[in-house]
């Protein structure tokens, strides 16, 4: 159910149109520009399973059953392949993987040994270096046990309106985070795949509904011309998205070339914050069983990171999060009222920085 709630634009007219410094001051507030990237279809364990100091795979006895009750079993292996197959990631077999909390039936319910594969820092040598100076999140759960856009929903609204596939309403009549946002004069942008989000009815009723949303590629346009603004999503990076079977080191890459980097080397890196996560476990095994905080989820683990001047250095954050939680960042950054029970309930990530040492400067990745 959502959160009724009244915002009031503040007394600021001296401050710039867009900026957050138009937002009350918050424990965030050393924090101006946020950069969300929601890239593709990839559990924790597939990318970060054997990363050291987390819970992944190394080390434990896992081994899946081919068939229901087989002694015949799959366990984890070395991916021989940077293209994997696509395989199935909907709400049922997404429940059928999950059995009840066993998550034993992976490999008979995706039909497919590639659930069981994983990548390591031979594959992702960037994503892992991430790790290494940043933040890596190892309880980060999807927000819905399902597919894609109901989580990217969950991203912006805190809810998906009890949708659990991909046939998104031509129009959504729940409001996002962008409106709370217009209110204040704070100023957002998403980038990439956008058709979902302007699927909104605030969006809809915009007198230029197009504003406020662009390419993968406008991204680093926009950053090199000054005109980034505070809130920005980046939904898929302009060279992949790692969605199946795409290239994960391709679309790595573009995370860190099209969006990291650049962030990094600009004006706006002492007071930024990056968050990179996955959208769905696009059918990938994850040997953690996500709590089940409502009907709708969460879903399985997919990796997050944090890159911050203020982001605790190799920190590994065992605090459990979902997408909501970086809905709930930006709602605490700016003093806005949650949308649903979910982002009220929410962790705010805030476990993950350390605002008491001084900005670290950016080595590019």
């Amino acid at each position: 159910m959502a959160v009724n709630s009244t915002v009031t634009r503040p007394n600021n007219a001296a401050r710039p149109p867009g900026s957050a410094a138009n937002a009350a001051p918050t424990k965030f507030s050393a924090l101006q520009n946020m950069v969300i990237v929601l890239q593709e279809n990839h559990t924790f364990d597939n990318y970060f399973g054997t990363y050291p100091g987390v819970d992944g795979t190394a080390g434990k006895d896992l081994c899946l059953p081919n068939s229901p009750g087989s002694a015949t079993c799959t366990r984890p292996f070395h991916a021989t392949t940077r293209t994997p197959a696509d395989i199935n990631h909907g709400w049922d077999s997404a429940h059928a993987d999950f059995d009840a909390g066993k998550m034993d039936a992976f490999v008979y319910t995706e039909r497919s040994p590639t659930t069981m594969s994983y990548y390591d820092r031979s594959d992702l040598p960037r994503y892992w270096s991430v790790a290494d100076r940043f933040v890596l999140c190892d309880r980060y759960f999807t927000s819905v046990m399902t597919q894609s856009a109901p989580n990217h929903l969950y991203l912006v609204a805190g809810t998906a309106g009890g949708l659990r596939n991909n046939q998104v309403a031509p129009t959504l009549p729940y409001p996002p985070i962008f409106a709370q946002l217009d209110a204040l004069g704070i100023g957002w942008k998403v980038y990439g795949f956008t058709r979902w989000y302007e699927r909104f009815a605030y969006v809809q009723g915009l007198p230029d509904p197009h504003r406020n949303f662009g390419t993968g590629a406008a991204f680093r346009k926009d950053l090199a011309a000054g005109t980034l603004p505070p809130v920005a999503w980046v939904v898929g990076a302009p060279g992949g998205t790692e969605h199946p079977p795409q290239d994960v080191q391709v679309g790595q890459n573009s995370v860190i070339d099209d969006i990291v980097n650049p962030v990094g080397t600009s004006p706006l890196w002492p007071s930024a914050a990056i968050f990179v996560t996955w959208d769905d476990y696009g059918g990938f095994y994850d040997h953690v069983a996500p709590p089940q905080v409502d009907t709708e989820g969460y879903g399985f683990r997919v990796p997050c990171l944090i890159v911050s001047p203020f982001a605790r250095p190799g920190f590994i954050d065992h605090v459990v999060n979902d997408h909501a939680s970086i809905l709930r960042f930006v709602e605490n950054r700016f003093g806005l009222s949650p949308l649903s029970s979910r982002d009220a309930a929410a962790n705010d990530l805030a476990e993950a920085f350390d605002f008491g040492q001084a900005p670290r400067t950016f080595t590019p990745l």
